[in-house]
């Protein structure tokens, strides 16, 4: 009886195992294990603190929810962003630094019935894409874009990208980015 939990009188009985299973369950649009030659398989290799490994873990629930994992292919650009190939069970096609939409555009319109998905860090998508990313914005393109914003060229060393705060120190800016002589940051999310 300990393993029941009812919350009211109107309430049906439910067994916690079946609770436990939906809310512990990994998505099966995420692999199970992530092989890379030299490296634990059962963990990311990304850096302590970063948010990539829970944006693929609601990014997968989501495929699995919407019973899309067969038909979704995820355009991975360089950057910290390429590596979605080791982690999402789906379609996946690497591409050059700041060329995703471009490519996620070919796919969309050449295989009308996929889910195209863009998943892109601030370097790639603010700075070395921002042009393909405004067009295919601007011809309503059938495809979505995840934007990842850490403000600072990860993979490369922490350098100042186009969404790096007022104030905000990198290698490149030791002091804080300074609006008089690095601009202002972008706001692309909003």
């Amino acid at each position: 009886m300990d393993n029941i939990k009812v919350t009211d009188e109107n309430t049906e009985k439910v067994q916690m195992s079946e609770i436990e299973e939906k809310v512990i369950k990994k998505p099966e649009s995420l692999y199970d294990s992530f092989p890379r030659k030299g490296n634990d398989i059962y963990n990311t290799h990304y850096c302590a603190g970063c948010g990539h490994g829970i944006l693929h873990k609601l990014i997968a629930e989501v495929m699995d929810e919407l019973d899309i994992q067969e038909r979704s292919v995820m355009i991975s650009p360089v950057g910290c962003a390429v590596f979605g190939y080791y982690y999402f069970n789906c379609g996946n096609v690497q591409t050059a630094h700041g060329r995703a939409p471009a490519v996620a555009t070919g796919i969309s319109r050449a295989e009308d019935n996929a889910i195209v998905m863009s998943y892109q860090g601030d370097g790639d998508l603010a700075s070395i894409g921002l042009n393909e990313t405004l067009q295919a914005a601007n011809r309503g393109e059938k495809l979505a874009v995840f934007f990842v914003n850490n403000t600072v060229y990860g993979m490369t060393g922490g350098q100042m990208a186009p969404t790096t705060l007022i104030g905000e120190k990198t290698v490149t800016c030791q002091n804080g980015r300074d609006a008089n002589f690095a601009g202002y940051p972008l706001h692309l999310c909003e």
